[in-house]
C-alpha cells in the first residue's frame, strides 16, 4: 500500500488514543490521519507527530478516501459502518467482536498467523484482549509440544469496558475512602454500584464479564470468546478450552492463569527455553526472586509477560503458567498496529 491515508474510528476512546500512540511511537507511514469518534467528542482535537488533528463524527461517507481504517468503535457500530467501507476499497482493522468467527475474515494476531492475511476481503479482525494475551505464549508452547486442552482463568482489569470502566473505578474508590470498616462488614447500601459493572468493583472481584450467554450454557459470552478464539488462530477447531472469566479493581493490564495439557511431554524448563525464542514473550519466572509477573509490570510494555511456569506432579504433559500484557497494547492497539503494517508491505495490497 506504501504511505496511506489512514483513519482511527473511536479515536477519544482507551484503544483508539493507544492506537494513536503507538502509530506515532512506530513511525507508521502515513500521509494523512483523519480522527473519528461520536458525535459527542466531534471538534475534540488530539495531538499526533507534533499536530493538532480535528475529531470528525462519522457521517455516511466517512471512507471516502481512506486506505486503511483502525476501527475500535463496539460490534454494533462495526456492523453498521465496516461493510460498507470495505465495499468501496477500505481495509478495515476492527478491534470488536463483530466479525472474528466470520470464516471469511481473518482473525489475525501477528507473530502467530500472519498467513492468514493473504485471503483478506477489506476486513481483519483483531483479537480479544484476554484471548491475545493468552495465545502469546501458548502458540509457541503448541508449535513445540502439541496443544491438547486448556482450561484458563483470567483476571481483567477495568479499561477492557473503556474509560468509563476506570472512571467508575476511580470514583468508587474515592467514596469508599475511609471506610475500611464498612468494606470489612459490608452493608449493600452503602456499597457503590454504578452503571459500567454489575457489583461494587473497588476492593472486590466480580466473576463476570461482559454478558451470561442467552443460551443457558452459564458461561459469559467472554469466557466463549476466549475458546473460540484461540481455536480459529492456532488452527484447532477441535481443542477443549474451559474458560474463567474475572473482573478485578486494576486499571490496565489483563492476566491468565493457564493449565494446559499437550501431546509430547513438557517440563518447567523446556518450556522456559520455547518461551524465551518467541516473539512478542518475556518470561519472568525466578521463584529464588520472587520474580513473576503483574499487570503494574505489564503497563506500557508491547510484549506479554509470563510467569509461574510449572507442571502438576501427576502430569508430565501438562504445564501450568500466568501471562500478562497491557490490554491497550498488545491485547487491541499494538495488535492492530502491527496488522496495518503487514497491510501497508506492497506484497499484501497486491
Amino acid at each position: 500500500m506504501g504511505s496511506m491515508r489512514v483513519a482511527v474510528v473511536g479515536a477519544t476512546g482507551a484503544v483508539g488514543r493507544e492506537m494513536i500512540r503507538i502509530l506515532e511511537e512506530r513511525e507508521f507511514p502515513l500521509e494523512e490521519l483523519i480522527l473519528f469518534a461520536s458525535a459527542r467528542s466531534e471538534g475534540k482535537r488530539l495531538s499526533f507527530r507534533g499536530e493538532s488533528h480535528p475529531v470528525r463524527g462519522l457521517d455516511e461517507g466517512w471512507f471516502d478516501g481512506v486506505d486503511l481504517a483502525l476501527v475500535s468503535a463496539g460490534s454494533g457500530i462495526a456492523r453498521e459502518i465496516i461493510p460498507r467501507a470495505a465495499a468501496d476499497g477500505t481495509v478495515n482493522v476492527d478491534n470488536s467482536s463483530a466479525f472474528r468467527m466470520d470464516p471469511n475474515v481473518p482473525l489475525v494476531v501477528p507473530e502467530i498467523n500472519s498467513d492468514a492475511l493473504g485471503g483478506h476481503r477489506g476486513i481483519v479482525a483483531n483479537g480479544n484482549c484476554t484471548a491475545i494475551t493468552a495465545l502469546m505464549p501458548l502458540a509457541p508452547l503448541h508449535r513445540e509440544f502439541g496443544l491438547r486442552s486448556l482450561v484458563t482463568s483470567s483476571y481483567q482489569s477495568v479499561s477492557g469496558a473503556g474509560m468509563k470502566g476506570i472512571r467508575e473505578l476511580a470514583e468508587q474508590v474515592e467514596k469508599l475512602h475511609g471506610q475500611e470498616e464498612t468494606l470489612g462488614y459490608p452493608d449493600a447500601a452503602a456499597l457503590p454500584v454504578g452503571d459500567v459493572f454489575p457489583r461494587t468493583i473497588a476492593f472486590n472481584v466480580i466473576p463476570m464479564c461482559e454478558e451470561f450467554d442467552p443460551d443457558g450454557t452459564g458461561f459469559t459470552t467472554e469466557e466463549l470468546k476466549m475458546g473460540g478464539e484461540i481455536r480459529k488462530v492456532l488452527g484447532l477447531p477441535e481443542l477443549s478450552v474451559a474458560a474463567t472469566a474475572v473482573r478485578v479493581p486494576v486499571a490496565v493490564g489483563h492476566g491468565v492463569s493457564v493449565y494446559a495439557r499437550f501431546e509430547a511431554r513438557v517440563t518447567a524448563e523446556s518450556a522456559r527455553e520455547a518461551l524465551r525464542g518467541a516473539a512478542g514473550v518475556r518470561v519472568l519466572d525466578d521463584p529464588s526472586a520472587e520474580a513473576f509477573p503483574t499487570p503494574l509490570d505489564a503497563a506500557g510494555l508491547d510484549d506479554v509477560l509470563v510467569g509461574r511456569i510449572r507442571q502438576p506432579e501427576d502430569d508430565p504433559n501438562a504445564l501450568m503458567l500466568f501471562a500478562v500484557g497491557d490490554n491497550l497494547r498488545k491485547g487491541a492497539a499494538l495488535n492492530a498496529v502491527q496488522i496495518a503494517e503487514l497491510l501497508a508491505r506492497p506484497a499484501a495490497s497486491a
